[in-house]
């Protein structure tokens, strides 16, 4: 089976936080790099009253909802005067990352974008719903924090450890590094320093090298042993990396948590960008992407 990946639709969950408003100057440029569309949603979160007064807070919802929409659509506009990119603008009502990820799905969108740490009071915070949302997306999750300020990315930082999902993100990288002709700074994180394992392990990243190379990907390769995690922020930080692309599940296969261990820690750990793809059932060695 092959896996593609193409951005035609950016759905981004807005709440007038910091970091939402650094999410959508993130998505402006990806738009106008790749010709996509963005779709803008705020959530008006449901809340549970007792029912003598739920009819008067459903007409609160409204005149909220209308309010968001009248924003949203100033913002819209100014997006489309300024950039020519074309801005779709939605209000939903009920739990945050619930209507994230079906508005995902409904709406066939290729990439959600979103801030990891809100404004003080925003709902969309990691640990809540930026950890359900990466979950449950039928699609890659974009993630920023405050200090991923600067737009567009020159260095892409891909690691891939010696489990058979690691290198489904290949073609996603390479898809990013085309369009933005950035480099791709492949990290391979070894758990053993017995000779034989680490002879057998280059043999796979050089195999992720050529793919790269077929593409006309500018890459290189380094190589980290220990922990997955704490290499993975090293070498972002050592190669000053401004985008890092994970599997939502811990690459070593030790699933079981609802994001895994190895995503949680580098979302929250990493100083720049974070782009997490959900694994899917395919042979990594048939890894293709089309353009």
């Amino acid at each position: 089976m092959n896996r593609t990946f193409k951005i035609k639709k950016i759905l981004i969950p807005f709440d007038f936080s910091e970091t939402a408003t650094l999410s959508l100057d993130h998505a402006v440029n990806m738009a106008k790099v790749m010709d996509a569309e963005i779709v803008l949603l705020h959530i008006v979160e449901t809340a549970t009253f007792p029912s003598s007064i739920s009819h008067a807070f459903s007409g609160f919802e409204k005149k909220v909802e209308e309010a968001s929409n009248e924003k949203l659509n100033e913002l819209s506009e100014k997006i489309k005067n300024e950039s020519g990119v074309t801005v779709h603008v939605l209000t939903e009502v009920g739990k945050i990352y619930k209507k994230i990820a079906s508005t995902a799905k409904q709406s066939h969108i290729d990439l959600i974008m979103m801030g990891t740490h809100g404004a003080s009071g925003s709902s969309y915070t990691l640990g809540s719903n930026t950890t359900r949302v990466v979950q449950e997306a039928h699609c890659p999750v974009m993630s920023f924090q405050t200090h991923s300020s600067k737009i567009g990315f020159q260095k892409i930082i891909l690691p891939i450890d010696d489990s058979q999902e690691s290198r489904q993100k290949v073609p996603f990288a390479a898809e990013l590094a085309i369009y933005y002709k950035a480099q791709v700074q492949i990290v391979g994180l070894m758990q053993s320093g017995n000779e034989d394992y680490q002879r057998k392990f280059k043999i796979k990243i050089e195999q992720v090298e050529d793919y790269f190379n077929q593409h006309g990907v500018s890459c290189n390769a380094h190589y980290y042993t220990g922990d997955l995690a704490k290499n993975t922020i090293k070498a972002t930080e050592e190669l000053h990396g401004d985008l890092l692309v994970v599997m939502t599940e811990q690459e070593s296969g030790l699933t079981g948590l609802l994001m895994g261990t190895y995503a949680s820690k580098v979302i929250n750990g990493s100083k720049i960008p974070v782009m997490t793809v959900r694994p899917a059932e395919i042979d990594p060695d048939r890894i293709t992407v089309t353009f």
